[in-house]
């Protein structure tokens, strides 16, 4: 919701005239009232709402509809109340916004004065009185005139609204970092290791043999780890075995998946086969497009280094005297990093898209911004939620939990 708050604050600001004052403006909605809304309504998701269904769904089976509300709901309140001591210790001392402020003085001189004719820059606070003198430069930004600080306290809710803003930006930098990577690469990866061709029938059934035997395995190990447990409690062997049991159940499912699609059952096993083969031709398709975005965004945003005779040196940044021989370091980070930036980039695509038609603009820059958050769910696929070298609620294709999506549509 917030992503398309954007264009709509934007086209919002295009509903009357440049002449009109914006809060004049019968044709305008009231935006800044929209934005405290949907950024509150999500800190509350945050911090209520998915806590507390995670609260809920992980409470004994055995207890009542109405046991699991009450608990879940002094456990919220427990979060919210030390939470709510956090913020507000946290806004009470450090509640504030710092800024440089540089104060210019101007003087005053009629039209008719010297003053206006003879001041190169501006006018000087005395240049009416000692005949138009440009002594001090009080008024001129560029004079060396010195600046201040002011310490202004913001209201609470733009303080929270930063403070899930900083947090939701670290999340985003670790799981979209990888994200953006991972999509088109696995993607891509998919069509390469696809199957080649079908197998016969006793092949299948070979196989399968030894699936279901590695099976019976791990539910025999299960059942012995079961039994150690009942003895003498969860103790970190135990917990060593678990894992591994789960990891080679894993690599079991995802082996059986593929098995059932070098073997499509069933009356239409051509037409199977077939939908088979035009989904991984499909995920190549997908996996370029992804490149092409994922490349886009870090030309965007990021910044990494190539190095290029200067003879092809039409973008970047030079590292030495303009020579020949001289080596470029080319920098992909066109507006984030740079100081101007070199171009707008994909701001100006986004410009152009909305000069062009109006829906354009908007569906492009929604496309993009729900690329990055698919990136973000990719990240949280392939790294997870570590503490140290454990993995908590981890996420995989038709094997998670609901407490894991729970904990990763919480951030």
């Amino acid at each position: 919701m917030s992503i398309l708050l954007l264009p709509l604050d934007v086209a919002n600001r295009s509903a009357c005239a440049d002449s009109i004052v914006l809060s004049a403006c019968n044709f305008a909605l009231p935006m800044e009232i929209l934005w405290y809304t949907v950024y509150m309504a999500m800190f509350v998701m945050m911090v209520a709402i998915v806590p507390f269904t995670l609260f809920y769904y992980e409470q004994d089976h055995d207890m009542s509809v109405w046991g699991k509300t009450v608990s879940s709901s002094w456990w919220i309140g427990g979060t919210i109340t030390v939470l709510a001591l956090i913020l507000g210790l946290c806004y009470g001392f450090l509640g504030f916004v710092d800024f440089p402020v540089t104060t210019l003085t101007s003087g005053l001189a009629p039209l008719s004065s010297a003053a206006l004719t003879t001041a190169h820059k501006c006018l000087a606070p005395d240049a009416f009185s000692d005949g138009g003198t440009n002594a001090g430069y009080a008024c001129d930004a560029d004079g060396g005139v010195p600046s201040e600080t002011w310490s202004v306290r913001t209201t609470f809710p733009v303080y929270v609204i930063a403070v899930g803003s900083v947090l939701s930006w670290v999340i985003f930098i670790v799981f979209g970092g990888v994200g953006v990577s991972a999509v088109p690469i696995d993607l891509i990866k998919a069509f390469l290791d696809r199957p080649k061709k079908t197998i016969a029938k006793s092949e299948y059934i070979r196989i399968a043999g030894k699936i279901a035997e590695a099976t019976r395995a791990v539910v025999a190990d299960a059942r012995e780890v079961q039994r150690e447990e009942r003895g003498s409690g969860k103790t970190r062997k135990t917990r060593r075995a678990l894992a591994e049991i789960n990891k080679r159940l894993s690599q079991l499912e995802g082996d059986e998946a593929i098995l059932q699609k070098m073997y499509p059952q069933g009356e239409d096993r051509d037409v199977s086969w077939t939908v088979t083969v035009m989904s991984y031709y499909a995920s190549l398709v997908g996996g370029v497009v992804c490149a092409v975005v994922s490349l886009l965004w870090m030309l965007h945003i990021g910044e990494i280094p190539f190095i290029f005779p200067s003879t092809f040196f039409f973008i970047g940044v030079c590292m030495g005297d303009w020579t020949d021989d001289v080596f470029c370091l080319l920098t992909p980070g066109l507006y984030m990093f740079p100081d101007p930036p070199l171009t707008p980039f994909l701001n100006q695509y986004f410009v152009d898209m909305d000069a062009a038609f109006g829906l354009l603009g908007t569906g492009s820059f929604a496309l993009f911004c729900f690329y990055l958050i698919v990136c973000v769910i990719k990240g949280n696929v392939k790294v997870g939620f570590r503490l140290l070298l454990w993995t908590v609620y981890p996420m995989r294709l038709g094997n998670t939990l609901m407490s894991a999506f729970l904990v990763s549509s919480s951030p």
